[in-house]
């Protein structure tokens, strides 16, 4: 009974320590498959083997010889170990044959060697088969510990029941290797990543930073003349009340605008315009202070804050040496340009307490400026808001003008000096105001240039003169040519041919009773230009002159070029004819020039019989002026032109026959 007993206790404990070993492992399994790391078959099929090995356990430690035999490794501390073994992920150890522990090391370290699923199902065969035939065949080897066939056969069973658990321990283990190389290897790349992001973040951050910085310099400085802008200078205007006000002293706030950059603008291309403001720019830079502000305003107007002045002559000082800096002549696309500002100055807070108040005075103060006669600087004085609520409203009739046909043209004739006849009459447009009558067209035509409305009045002068020039024909008057002037903006606006094609096809005139006068500064901004527009004119048969001969900068080389038919002599020259050499040799000389090129030769402003017999003796060809008529209504030109017509034939021979125009031969070429 005792040794029945001591059975029994070996045997629990046996049994005991393998289950508890076993369970162990599959509840570790168990988590793995929680962690979704191993599918749910791997620890049920541990189980299953750990419950199989315990049973051959079992069996063994039942049989009699195995307790008096006293085999150390079927002890309990002995399954303790090989549980801790297996739990370390070494090795599970069966506690079935001692012998087979090295064994088992070997097979569990091969099914560690990384290998598959499928190599390891083969190496747990083979080894299996390879121990069952040495049971077989050395059943008789001393080192055995059993001898019956039933105990080898359960011995193999045991042996490969525990072979088959290190073979799964050892796939789990490569592919527990594998799951966790991979997961290394992917937080790897999710720190390179994180690393990587990290570092384009920094970059987008400054990157951002950076690109906020040029917005708001975008948004506070003009993109031309890199100047603080409208906006920065309001803000920076504040300021300056501000710190004027605490500290009880004062600043000027300055206007400026340039002189005839509108000509230029048009004239040259806005390419030489921007060019010529860029110039402007540093000029005022080099003459201001660093604690002085000066802004674009936009288009060819600048703004500008005198800080800390002491009072006007100091400011006058300034306002001379601006002047000085801007009328500086330069070069700009090979081009030799004079400039000159009008500079309107007001004082905080003598002129104003406010930005807006400020500003409006000052601009008014350079309206005054430009009134005075241009490149100089007038400070603000009460009554200049009147002048500048007059200009505005100004404007608003010029516009209502324009829609409400308010517009006429007057018609002054051209008499030849030699024959006595009219062959020509300039139209003049004049502004039927219905509360001050008859407005000049010096009142008015300043304006219309400066706010584009030059444009669509030009066009309606054009249509109005071929259109009144087709009615005399229709009412069987002598031949009448009709000279309309053109502005430097209607000459140089794209599509400018095409409106005077459609005037004489609307109008169904013939191109040669339509003369275009443009002066002599248009025509010699933009020489190339000028004169591939004055050739189609020509080409198209309409009669070309330059207006205000003699004031402006004309180059010979390009004179002679010029596809032109006539040179208007300025009638400042004309004014002292009679009493001055100086004007006289100016006016023989243009005769003798224009004849040369075989152009002939108007002279305007005649007023006395003097100066008509002087243009007589010189040889001009023609004259306008109030001697003969000043400009009249279309009605009264019909009994001036049949007083003063020639017949058909001689205006067919002369006037009308084109023999001096640059084109005239190639024209003439081309017909034949």
């Amino acid at each position: 009974m005792p040794r029945e007993n001591e059975r029994r206790a070996l045997r629990s404990r046996i049994l005991r320590g393998t289950l508890a070993s076993y369970g162990v492992d599959a509840v570790l399994l168990g988590g793995f498959v929680l962690a979704g790391t191993i599918p749910a078959w791997v620890p049920v099929a541990y189980a299953g083997a750990g419950c199989l090995a315990s049973g051959i356990l079992h069996l063994l430690c039942g049989r009699p010889g195995i307790a008096q035999s006293g085999d150390p490794y079927l002890v309990v501390p002995n399954l303790i170990v090989a549980a801790l073994i297996q739990l370390l992920g070494i090795a599970l150890v069966p506690q079935v044959a001692f012998f087979f522990l090295t064994l088992l090391f070997i097979v569990f370290g091969i099914a560690s060697l990384r290998l598959s699923s499928r190599h390891a199902l083969l190496s747990w065969l083979a080894i299996l088969a390879a121990m069952g035939l040495t049971l077989y065949f050395v059943a008789d080897a001393q080192w055995l510990p059993t001898r019956s066939a039933t105990e080898r056969i359960l011995v193999w069973l045991c042996f490969g029941a525990t072979l088959g658990r290190c073979i799964l321990l050892g796939a789990f283990g490569k592919n527990l290797r594998d799951a966790l190389s991979r997961r290394h290897q992917e937080l790897s790349q999710a720190l390179e990543s994180l690393r990587q992001r990290d570092v384009e973040l920094a970059a987008n951050r400054v990157s951002l930073e950076h690109v906020n910085a040029e917005l708001h310099r975008q948004a506070t400085h003009d993109a031309l003349t890199g100047l603080p802008n409208r906006t920065l200078f309001s803000d920076r205007l504040n300021q300056a009340m501000a710190h004027a006000e605490r500290d009880q002293r004062q600043f000027a706030v300055l206007v400026l605008d340039l002189d005839r950059f509108k000509l230029i603008n048009d004239s040259l291309g806005h390419g030489v315009g921007d060019q010529l403001l860029c110039h402007v720019a540093r000029k005022l830079k080099g003459v201001l202070r660093a604690t002085d502000t000066v802004a674009r305003a936009g288009g060819d107007e600048f703004m500008l804050i005198l800080d800390g002045v002491v009072d006007r002559d100091g400011v006058a000082m300034v306002a001379e040496k601006l002047v000085a800096a801007v009328s500086e002549s330069c070069i700009v696309a090979a081009t030799e340009l004079h400039t000159s500002p009008s500079i309107g100055i007001s004082l905080y807070p003598v002129d104003g307490e406010s930005a807006d108040e400020l500003l409006a005075h000052a601009d008014e103060a350079m309206y005054a400026a430009k009134k005075r006669g241009r490149s100089t600087y007038q400070f603000f004085e009460l009554g200049m808001e009147v002048f500048s609520h007059h200009r505005l409203q100004l404007e608003n009739e010029l516009r209502r003008a324009l829609a409400l046909r308010q517009f006429e043209l007057y018609y002054q004739p051209k008499i030849d000096i030699v024959s006595g006849t009219m062959k020509s009459v300039e139209a003049l447009l004049r502004w039927r105001h219905p509360e001050r009558g008859l407005v000049a067209p010096g009142e008015f035509i300043p304006l219309a240039e400066e706010t584009g409305l030059i444009l669509p009045i030009g066009r309606w002068v054009l249509r109005e003169a071929c259109r009144q020039a087709r009615e005399w024909q229709d009412e069987g008057l002598p031949f009448l040519r009709v000279a309309v002037n053109l502005s430097p903006v209607q000459f140089r606006q794209p599509g400018f041919l095409a409106v005077i094609r459609g005037a004489l096809n609307d109008h169904v005139l013939e191109p040669r009773f339509l003369e275009i006068e443009v002066t002599e500064s248009t025509v010699m901004s933009h020489a190339e230009g000028s004169i591939e527009t004055l050739e189609e004119l020509s080409r198209m048969g309409v009669i070309v002159a330059i207006d205000d001969f003699g004031t402006g900068y004309s180059s010979m080389s390009y004179l002679r070029r010029f596809p032109i038919d006539k040179l208007k002599i300025d009638r400042s020259f004309i004014h002292d004819l009679a009493g001055s050499a100086d004007d006289a040799s100016i006016v023989r000389a243009i005769i003798s020039l224009a004849h040369s090129l075989r152009l002939k030769v108007v002279a305007e402003g005649v007023e006395t019989s003097a100066q008509l017999e002087q243009l007589k003796a010189l040889g001009c060809d023609q004259y306008q002026g109030f001697l003969m008529s000043p400009a009249v209504p279309a009605a009264e030109v019909a009994a001036l032109a049949k007083m003063y017509s020639p017949n058909e034939a001689d205006a067919q021979a002369s006037e009308f026959a084109r023999t001096h125009s640059k084109l005239a031969a190639f024209r003439a070429a081309g017909d034949r």
